[in-house]
């Protein structure tokens, strides 16, 4: 099923050590590749943003080569931090990867399906 999903969200423990973090992105990323999935699906979510510091996050994003990607988002499912914009992140690449199927009048039921 993840080979016909238009978005795939990557939820990275962004508080795992650097060897954990590492470990576990790595064979997440070698099982998306093996069963076909193409890196331009994938939104890379970075949750519990709220037990670190931006500069942390950053230098965590870089051990991950993340830091120029434009589908990564810092969030904290605890505090809903950024969740909005995560939102808006994927209602972004919907319409942008299918306009037809997601007309701008369309746009307030994508909202209302995934919630304030």
């Amino acid at each position: 099923e993840l080979t016909y999903s238009d978005i795939i969200i990557l939820v990275i423990d962004i508080s795992d050590s650097q060897l954990e973090l590492k470990k576990k992105f790595a064979s997440c990323m070698r099982t998306l590749d093996e069963l076909g999935v193409k890196k331009e699906k994938i939104i890379y979510t970075l949750n519990k943003s709220d037990l670190m510091r931006e500069d942390q996050i950053n230098y965590k994003k870089e051990l991950l080569n993340l830091i120029e990607n434009e589908k990564v988002i810092s969030v904290s499912s605890k505090t809903g931090e950024n969740i909005k914009e995560l939102k808006k992140l994927i209602e972004n690449i919907l319409i942008n990867q299918n306009p037809y199927r997601y007309k701008k009048n369309e746009q307030k039921g994508v909202t209302e399906k995934f919630g304030n």
